[in-house]
């Protein structure tokens, strides 16, 4: 796992952890650290939720393995909370409707109905990944 350095009194973090499944509770502690350290202890359940499921979606279906990164980005402003998760893959989440006894397939329906607002896009850093990222607000309930 690398940390990025954050400076004296900001409000962002950035995280990046090997594509394996078992840093899903890394992510979920450190971002449970840092909504504590910034006054967001409100809004940790939530948060945790719809990390993870983006995480492990990251893992899983936007990485080749281990020696693949996934990042997590963290941006806490008065009132929105922005988590944003990049992996290495150009794929774009497909949103299913799970059926009634499926496994999976309720990840991003989670994390829509805990966050205010959801979605993905490529990167334009020229590394040929994506970015999914969903923010929570004080201001209103989703």
């Amino acid at each position: 796992m690398r940390l990025a350095a954050q400076m004296q009194g900001s409000r962002t973090m950035h995280l990046e952890f090997p594509a394996l499944g078992k840093h899903a509770g890394d992510v979920r502690r450190h971002l449970k650290e840092h909504l504590a350290t910034w006054g967001w202890l409100d809004m940790v359940d939530d948060t945790l939720l719809a990390a993870n499921e983006v995480f492990v979606n990251a893992v899983e279906h936007g990485s080749s393995g281990a020696s693949d990164t996934v990042s997590v980005e963290i941006n806490c402003a008065t009132d929105t909370l922005r988590i944003a998760i990049t992996d290495s893959s150009h794929s774009l989440p497909d949103p299913r409707v799970a059926s009634g006894f499926a496994v999976g397939g309720r990840g991003l329906a989670l994390v829509a109905a805990v966050s205010d607002r959801w979605g993905a896009e490529l990167t334009h850093d020229g590394s040929g990944g994506k970015q999914v990222w969903f923010t929570l607000s004080r201001s209103s309930t989703p």
